[in-house]
């Protein structure tokens, strides 16, 4: 997102030949899209790079904005596919942001056309797309490399897991915690009496929280006021009795873990966690045991495998203690994410970009083995993973349940909704 930001800085103050009125009014409007596309607001960028792309259909740059749009948007990532196969048509090495005047499209265009054709099940377009790209980086681009390789790595992984679905069935969790708005993240307390989760408001996502009485689901209270935690704040995990919960805060450059509890009446001011769980690095997603005596969290602090890596810490006299990388068996070169654990402590769900994917991020589980090392992760498998983006599987009931949040044309109130899921092989 930084390196975006200051792509769209550089576009603004780039030195554009413009002839006449017409196009000054086509950069300007060139660049209102472009401060939304790299603002990462794909839905309000694309109907302006769409009426820009009406008045010239022969511009590849402006079909490969339109394709990464599309590829950025839930329901209508297939819509992709024809506009990044007409932006690779017509690239460029000498592709220079921020203009109108660009017609060519970057080598970009093939990797996103891979994207597209994976997302979209046509794996063996996507492996000729993906090694076509591979064919325009430079030898020593090792990290773009290895990127792409597993790219068509996750194609044939793909191709195997299709062939073998797992069954499971789903209930959505009702009137009372869906509405028409987006409701996500959903998080189970280890006694499953506490139900967080978050919903989108007209000005932010509201942290909601639901206590189960006589089997069903109470009426969720809004406890973000309480917190007095601002800007982008996610739920991460609930401690054993559901009074202890656990919160990451981002920005565009960090990202910190935080904890606050509820004292009987209300929930006090979230705090940052100690110099040993937040650096100047990036760290979200604290997992807590069942005890409260470790922590499992993502974080892309120096020492690590690649990317996002896992970490652990545990409790030394109630204070928590050094961090340490969850080993090569569950880090690759690529991100580690969203970790949950069981009630044993011992197993640990997680979402990667490496392993045995299917392309994206692939949910997986790994087991704490008695030498002390973890298990090599198994894929959740098809079609709770698919060939897009799987990050989250809140998982309950020794793994043979969870709690998921998607949108679904077929049934729900609109929006994501909740669902609690059942594995039944």
């Amino acid at each position: 997102m930084r390196r975006r930001i200051n792509i769209l800085i550089a576009a603004i103050f780039v030195l554009v030949p413009l002839k006449g009125q017409n196009l000054r009014m086509l950069q300007s409007s060139f660049l209102e899209a472009e401060y939304f596309f790299f603002n990462e607001d794909y839905a309000d960028a694309l109907p302006l790079y769409m009426d820009l792309y009406e008045k010239d259909i022969d511009n590849a740059n402006i079909a490969f904005r339109i394709g990464c749009c599309y590829l950025n948007i839930e329901g209508q990532k297939n819509l992709s596919i024809e506009y990044l196969e007409k932006a690779s048509s017509n690239m460029s090495a000498k592709h220079r942001e921020g203009s109108i005047s660009q017609k060519s499209a970057p080598y970009e265009a093939l990797f996103e056309l891979g994207r597209s054709y994976l997302i979209n099940n046509m794996f063996d377009k996507a492996i000729y797309a993906f090694n076509s790209y591979s064919g325009t980086l430079l030898p020593g681009d090792l990290e773009n490399i290895a990127f792409v390789d597993q790219q068509i790595k996750a194609c044939e992984n793909a191709k195997k897991l299709i062939e073998t679905p797992i069954s499971f069935s789903m209930k959505n969790l009702g009137e009372l915690i869906n509405d028409d708005k987006d409701n996500f993240n959903p998080i189970v307390s280890y006694d499953g009496e506490t139900l967080a989760f978050m919903v989108s408001l007209k000005f932010y996502d509201a942290i909601m929280i639901s206590r189960l009485k006589n089997n069903k689901w109470g009426a969720p209270v809004n406890i973000t006021p309480e917190l007095e935690i601002d800007g982008n704040v996610y739920i991460s995990s609930l401690g054993e009795d559901g009074n202890v919960l656990y919160l990451s805060k981002n920005d565009d450059y960090d990202s910190d873990i935080y904890m606050s509890r509820f004292d009987g009446t209300k929930w006090l001011p979230a705090e940052r966690l100690n110099k040993n769980i937040n650096t100047r690095y990036w760290e979200s997603h604290g997992y807590v045991s069942s005890d409260g005596s470790m922590l499992v969290f993502a974080s892309d602090r120096p020492g690590g495998y690649g990317g996002l890596d896992l970490y652990v810490s545990r409790k030394v006299n109630g204070e928590w203690g050094a961090a340490s990388n969850l080993g090569p068996e569950i880090n690759t070169p690529f991100n580690e994410d969203r970790p949950f654990l069981l009630e044993d402590g011992k197993t640990l769900y997680f979402s990667s970009q490496g392993h045995e994917g299917m392309g994206g991020y692939d949910l997986f589980v790994s087991t704490l083995e008695p030498n002390g090392l973890w298990s090599t992760p198994v894929n959740l498998g098809y079609p709770l993973n698919n060939t897009d983006d799987n990050i989250f599987f809140m998982p309950t009931d020794k793994g043979k349940k969870g709690y998921i949040s998607l949108q679904r044309d077929d049934a729900g109130f609109g929006g994501e909704d909740i669902y609690e899921i059942t594995i039944e092989n």
